[in-house]
């Protein structure tokens, strides 16, 4: 089985392509709820360290998101192309978006994160 079908199979994308989409918008969703819902108990325990633990961890989770879909994105073939009518034209966009999108919610995620290093939860 060639690279590409691997990839694409059957003209649909891999679940690692998917991650590379899903992960970094996952990863910002996950840092809101849970930084909003434990904000209280952070101000009033005294433990603020939560709050970057899970900045920390939503990073990451961005970050493999990018970093499946670099390797997604080295295991295309060369002929491959965004305007393509093929499976693997497809999965070549779908891995720059994922790649793009990861980056960019990884950056959501540290700006986020800005104001709960700087401010405590209790202000």
């Amino acid at each position: 089985m060639a690279e590409g079908e691997r990839i694409a199979p059957q003209g649909r994308a891999s679940a690692l392509v998917w991650w590379s989409m899903c992960a970094g918008p996952l990863a910002w969703g996950v840092d809101l709820g849970f930084s909003y819902s434990l904000t209280q108990h952070s101000c009033s325990t005294g433990h603020h360290y939560v709050l970057h633990v899970i900045s920390v961890i939503c990073f990451l989770i961005a970050l493999t998101g990018f970093a499946v879909g670099l390797s997604e994105y080295l295991k295309l073939p060369p002929d491959a192309e965004d305007h393509g009518r093929r499976p693997i034209d497809r999965a070549h966009f779908q891995v720059l978006f994922g790649i793009v999108f990861s980056l960019s919610f990884a950056v959501v995620v540290i700006a986020g994160a800005v104001p709960r290093w700087i401010f405590t939860p209790c202000d």
